[in-house]
Protein backbone atom coordinates (compact mmCIF):
# COMPACT_ATOMS: atom_id res chain seq x y z
CA UNK A 1 0.00 0.00 0.00
CA UNK A 2 2.92 2.46 0.83
CA UNK A 3 4.40 1.60 -2.60
CA UNK A 4 1.19 2.34 -4.28
CA UNK A 5 1.28 6.02 -2.47
CA UNK A 6 5.16 6.61 -3.43
CA UNK A 7 4.06 5.32 -7.18
CA UNK A 8 1.46 8.21 -7.23
CA UNK A 9 3.55 10.61 -5.71
CA UNK A 10 6.30 9.95 -8.32
CA UNK A 11 3.80 9.71 -10.94
CA UNK A 12 2.19 13.75 -9.57
CA UNK A 13 5.60 14.74 -9.54
CA UNK A 14 6.52 13.63 -13.35
CA UNK A 15 3.02 14.75 -14.71
CA UNK A 16 3.56 18.26 -12.99
CA UNK A 17 7.65 18.59 -14.71
CA UNK A 18 6.51 18.00 -17.97
CA UNK A 19 3.27 20.20 -17.84
CA UNK A 20 5.23 22.89 -16.55
CA UNK A 21 7.76 22.53 -19.04
CA UNK A 22 5.07 22.53 -21.94
CA UNK A 23 3.55 25.50 -20.53
CA UNK A 24 6.52 27.14 -20.79
CA UNK A 25 7.04 26.62 -24.24
CA UNK A 26 3.31 27.20 -25.68
CA UNK A 27 4.42 31.12 -25.47
CA UNK A 28 5.17 32.76 -28.76
CA UNK A 29 8.75 33.39 -28.40
CA UNK A 30 12.09 34.83 -30.56
CA UNK A 31 15.55 33.10 -30.40
CA UNK A 32 18.07 33.84 -29.54
CA UNK A 33 16.63 35.61 -26.39
CA UNK A 34 20.22 37.51 -26.10
CA UNK A 35 22.48 38.70 -28.63
CA UNK A 36 25.17 41.88 -29.20
CA UNK A 37 24.26 45.56 -29.54
CA UNK A 38 24.82 46.71 -33.09
CA UNK A 39 24.81 43.25 -34.65
CA UNK A 40 22.23 41.21 -37.51
CA UNK A 41 20.92 38.52 -35.78
CA UNK A 42 18.75 35.90 -37.15
CA UNK A 43 15.43 35.80 -35.08
CA UNK A 44 13.43 32.63 -34.74
CA UNK A 45 9.99 32.93 -34.25
CA UNK A 46 8.34 29.92 -32.73
CA UNK A 47 4.90 29.94 -33.02
CA UNK A 48 3.25 26.73 -30.93
CA UNK A 49 -0.32 25.59 -30.91
CA UNK A 50 -2.16 25.33 -27.07
CA UNK A 51 -5.80 24.94 -28.82
CA UNK A 52 -7.34 21.90 -31.09
CA UNK A 53 -7.54 24.22 -33.72
CA UNK A 54 -5.49 25.09 -36.41
CA UNK A 55 -3.44 28.59 -36.36
CA UNK A 56 -3.94 30.17 -39.26
CA UNK A 57 -2.37 33.97 -38.82
CA UNK A 58 0.63 35.99 -37.03
CA UNK A 59 0.91 39.03 -36.58
CA UNK A 60 4.15 40.33 -35.15
CA UNK A 61 5.26 44.32 -34.33
CA UNK A 62 8.91 45.28 -34.79
CA UNK A 63 9.52 46.84 -31.34
CA UNK A 64 11.13 50.53 -31.64
CA UNK A 65 14.72 50.63 -32.07
CA UNK A 66 15.26 47.59 -33.56
CA UNK A 67 15.46 47.35 -37.72
CA UNK A 68 14.26 44.49 -39.04
CA UNK A 69 16.16 43.97 -42.43
CA UNK A 70 14.60 40.75 -43.99
CA UNK A 71 11.90 37.35 -43.86
CA UNK A 72 12.77 33.97 -44.71
CA UNK A 73 9.83 32.77 -46.73
CA UNK A 74 7.97 30.03 -45.35
CA UNK A 75 5.83 27.19 -46.87
CA UNK A 76 2.18 27.49 -46.32
CA UNK A 77 2.29 31.12 -45.27
CA UNK A 78 2.39 33.83 -47.15
CA UNK A 79 4.02 37.29 -45.74
CA UNK A 80 3.12 41.42 -45.66
CA UNK A 81 4.76 44.05 -44.25
CA UNK A 82 3.42 47.33 -42.51
CA UNK A 83 5.76 50.08 -42.99
CA UNK A 84 5.96 53.62 -41.75
CA UNK A 85 6.44 56.74 -44.02
CA UNK A 86 10.22 56.29 -44.30
CA UNK A 87 9.54 52.72 -45.20
CA UNK A 88 10.52 51.24 -42.05
CA UNK A 89 9.10 47.72 -41.49
CA UNK A 90 7.12 48.08 -38.33
CA UNK A 91 4.81 45.13 -38.63
CA UNK A 92 5.20 41.95 -40.32
CA UNK A 93 1.84 39.42 -41.05
CA UNK A 94 2.00 36.05 -41.87
CA UNK A 95 -1.32 34.40 -42.82
CA UNK A 96 -1.69 30.67 -44.01
CA UNK A 97 -2.21 29.47 -47.34
CA UNK A 98 -3.23 26.08 -46.79
CA UNK A 99 -3.96 24.31 -43.34
CA UNK A 100 -1.73 26.68 -41.37
CA UNK A 101 -0.34 24.91 -37.76
CA UNK A 102 -1.98 22.47 -36.26
CA UNK A 103 -2.98 20.93 -32.68
CA UNK A 104 0.36 20.13 -31.11
CA UNK A 105 2.49 21.39 -33.63
CA UNK A 106 4.69 24.59 -33.83
CA UNK A 107 6.03 26.46 -36.88
CA UNK A 108 9.49 28.72 -36.86
CA UNK A 109 9.10 32.03 -38.61
CA UNK A 110 12.83 33.21 -39.25
CA UNK A 111 13.85 36.96 -39.18
CA UNK A 112 16.66 39.12 -39.55
CA UNK A 113 16.84 42.08 -37.66
CA UNK A 114 19.56 44.92 -36.99
CA UNK A 115 20.04 45.30 -33.46
CA UNK A 116 20.89 48.74 -31.82
CA UNK A 117 23.88 50.17 -30.14
CA UNK A 118 22.07 50.48 -27.20
CA UNK A 119 21.60 47.54 -24.86
CA UNK A 120 18.15 46.75 -23.20
CA UNK A 121 15.03 44.26 -23.60
CA UNK A 122 12.86 44.44 -26.40
CA UNK A 123 9.25 43.29 -26.59
CA UNK A 124 8.24 42.04 -30.11
CA UNK A 125 4.09 41.98 -29.52
CA UNK A 126 2.65 39.62 -31.56
CA UNK A 127 -1.10 38.43 -32.48
CA UNK A 128 -2.29 35.29 -32.84
CA UNK A 129 -5.44 33.65 -35.05
CA UNK A 130 -7.13 30.33 -35.09
CA UNK A 131 -8.83 29.17 -37.99
CA UNK A 132 -12.36 29.27 -35.64
CA UNK A 133 -11.78 32.90 -35.01
CA UNK A 134 -10.25 33.33 -31.85
CA UNK A 135 -7.27 35.29 -31.56
CA UNK A 136 -4.55 35.23 -28.51
CA UNK A 137 -2.86 38.74 -27.66
CA UNK A 138 1.07 38.01 -26.47
CA UNK A 139 1.54 41.22 -25.65
CA UNK A 140 1.03 41.45 -21.41
CA UNK A 141 4.17 43.11 -20.61
CA UNK A 142 4.52 41.35 -17.33
CA UNK A 143 6.57 38.32 -18.07
CA UNK A 144 4.80 35.74 -16.19
CA UNK A 145 1.40 36.16 -17.15
CA UNK A 146 -0.36 33.96 -19.06
CA UNK A 147 0.42 36.20 -22.33
CA UNK A 148 3.43 37.53 -22.03
CA UNK A 149 5.10 39.79 -25.22
CA UNK A 150 7.81 37.57 -26.56
CA UNK A 151 11.49 39.87 -25.52
CA UNK A 152 14.73 39.74 -26.90
CA UNK A 153 17.57 41.29 -24.69
CA UNK A 154 21.14 43.48 -26.55
CA UNK A 155 23.67 42.56 -24.35
CA UNK A 156 27.45 42.93 -24.75
CA UNK A 157 29.40 39.67 -24.55
CA UNK A 158 26.83 37.17 -24.95
CA UNK A 159 26.92 36.16 -28.76
CA UNK A 160 26.28 32.61 -27.94
CA UNK A 161 23.80 32.81 -25.15
CA UNK A 162 20.91 31.25 -27.17
CA UNK A 163 23.33 28.30 -27.18
CA UNK A 164 23.04 27.43 -23.64
CA UNK A 165 19.76 28.53 -23.77
CA UNK A 166 18.95 25.44 -26.16
CA UNK A 167 21.26 23.05 -24.10
CA UNK A 168 19.35 24.02 -21.12
CA UNK A 169 15.74 23.83 -22.73
CA UNK A 170 16.68 20.27 -23.93
CA UNK A 171 18.94 19.20 -20.46
CA UNK A 172 15.42 19.82 -18.94
CA UNK A 173 13.81 17.72 -21.46
CA UNK A 174 15.98 15.17 -21.49
CA UNK A 175 15.81 15.02 -17.78
CA UNK A 176 11.77 14.53 -17.39
CA UNK A 177 12.38 12.07 -19.84
CA UNK A 178 14.59 10.30 -17.70
CA UNK A 179 12.24 10.11 -14.84
CA UNK A 180 9.38 8.92 -17.04
CA UNK A 181 11.67 6.07 -18.18
CA UNK A 182 12.48 5.30 -14.66
CA UNK A 183 8.79 5.57 -12.87
CA UNK A 184 7.82 3.10 -15.85
CA UNK A 185 10.75 0.76 -15.00
CA UNK A 186 9.70 0.67 -11.07
CA UNK A 187 5.97 0.31 -12.31
CA UNK A 188 6.91 -2.47 -14.34
CA UNK A 189 9.18 -4.24 -11.37
CA UNK A 190 6.67 -3.83 -9.10
CA UNK A 191 3.67 -5.45 -11.57
CA UNK A 192 6.42 -8.41 -11.97
CA UNK A 193 6.73 -8.69 -8.94
CA UNK A 194 3.04 -9.04 -8.02
CA UNK A 195 2.43 -11.31 -10.60
CA UNK A 196 5.20 -13.37 -9.63
CA UNK A 197 3.49 -13.34 -5.68
CA UNK A 198 -0.08 -14.34 -6.91
CA UNK A 199 1.00 -16.88 -9.29
CA UNK A 200 3.41 -18.49 -6.21
CA UNK A 201 -0.12 -18.26 -3.98
CA UNK A 202 -2.21 -19.84 -6.45
CA UNK A 203 0.38 -23.17 -6.71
Amino acid sequence: MKLNKILASLAFVVATSVGATSVAEAHVTLNPQVSEPGSYEEYSVRVPVERNDQTVKLELEVPEGVALSTVQPVPGFKHTFDKDSKGNIKKITWTATDRGIGPNEHMDFPIVAANPEETGKFKWKATQTYKDGTVVRWTNEDENSETPAPVTEVKAGHAHDHESEGASQSSVGQTALWIVSILALIVSAVALFKRNNFTKSDK
